[in-house]
């Protein structure tokens, strides 16, 4: 994903509620950004700015969000 201020980053689902963020230019972790059942994040480190914590946060919540909406709909189109 590129943000807004011009960076890269790979967003890579973690093992557990959260994501490994990823610069591919730099070739270096960027910590991860981790979610509650209410949909709050966190994000575990100090090397992206809060506009860029932000945008990756609202990012992965919306595309989670569209995936549950399609496979409700894919769910209520077989019955």
């Amino acid at each position: 994903m590129k943000l807004s201020t011009g960076k890269w980053v790979h967003i890579f689902p973690d093992s557990g509620v959260g994501y490994r963020l990823y610069d591919p230019i730099a070739e270096a972790e960027l910590g991860r950004i981790l979610f509650d059942v209410a949909d709050n994040w966190i994000y575990d480190d100090h090397l992206l700015s809060v506009d860029e914590q932000e945008e990756l946060a609202g990012a992965i919540n919306g595309h989670q969000k569209e995936m549950e909406q399609l496979l409700k709909s894919l769910t209520n189109d077989k019955h």
